[in-house]
């Protein structure tokens, strides 16, 4: 029999590798208005998890260091790990001496063990977990009273709909099979159900990657007042944070 954890893992080792053969363009981090989705979520990581010097921060699915050169520069003393060692070894070379590099498994807290973080964070990665066994190997991680906080694609989402139930749709996207994405209810009761305490659970944002930069801020105020709406249900993604008690 196949072993399905190690199918999966094996996919997302495969998709690294892709990435790191650059195709990191998928993403959408790049372009003018990928920069501006990039800089408000590690914005919205470091505030949230409250991270600056003094704080030990764990970054999951840190991939090519996207967000980990971002992190790193709130100052905390942040560790990120990574399944895949095609996109760890570029995050190691992005972010040199500022952030400590681990290839591990976070579903088995394979690279982690003896770890303790003031805080967990990260960008789209829990929609490519098994999120209970995250849940059960590595949050254990976060002492009382450290904080989390992740943001993830948002199933309620038109395009985030297609790209995991459509053929087509997903592999033109680089969706690896076992991905998902998550609606604010279910991923709240995920979180509380391990015993976390969430604050924040929300959908937001309208700018999408391909936003031409000339309509950037039109497209910033017209998200404003979506977000005021019962539209914002449809939103892109979804902000999580909260503490564990």
């Amino acid at each position: 029999m196949i072993d399905a954890d190690s199918t999966r893992y094996e996919a997302e080792r495969a998709q690294g590798e892709l990435i790191a053969a650059g195709h990191e363009d998928a993403w959408g981090w790049q372009g003018p208005a990928g920069r501006v989705r990039a800089e408000r979520r590690a914005k919205f990581l470091a505030e949230a998890a409250r991270l600056g010097p003094g704080v030990r921060c764990l970054e999951l699915g840190a991939g090519t260091g996207e967000f980990t050169a971002r992190l790193a520069e709130t100052g905390c003393e942040l560790v990120a790990v990574e399944l895949s060692e095609a996109t760890a070894d570029i995050c190691r070379r992005r972010v040199g001496d500022k952030a400590t590099v681990v290839v591990g498994n976070v579903e088995t807290g394979e690279g982690l063990v003896g770890s303790e973080f003031d805080a967990v964070v990260g960008v789209s990665v829990l929609h490519h977990l098994d999120l209970l066994l995250c849940l059960e190997h590595t949050f254990p991680l976060l002492r009382p009273g450290g904080r989390f906080a992740f943001s993830e694609p948002n199933m309620g989402n038109p395009q985030i709909w297609l790209e995991r139930h459509v053929g087509p749709v997903k592999r033109w996207r680089h969706v690896t099979p076992h991905e998902t994405a998550f609606r604010t209810s279910q991923l709240r009761s995920v979180f509380e159900r391990a015993g976390l305490a969430v604050e924040t659970c929300e959908p937001y944002e309208f700018l999408h990657p391909s936003t031409p930069a000339a309509l950037i801020t039109a497209t910033l105020s017209v998200e404003r007042l979506l977000e005021r709406t019962p539209v914002r249900a449809i939103a892109g993604s979804i902000r999580l944070a909260g503490h564990r008690p």
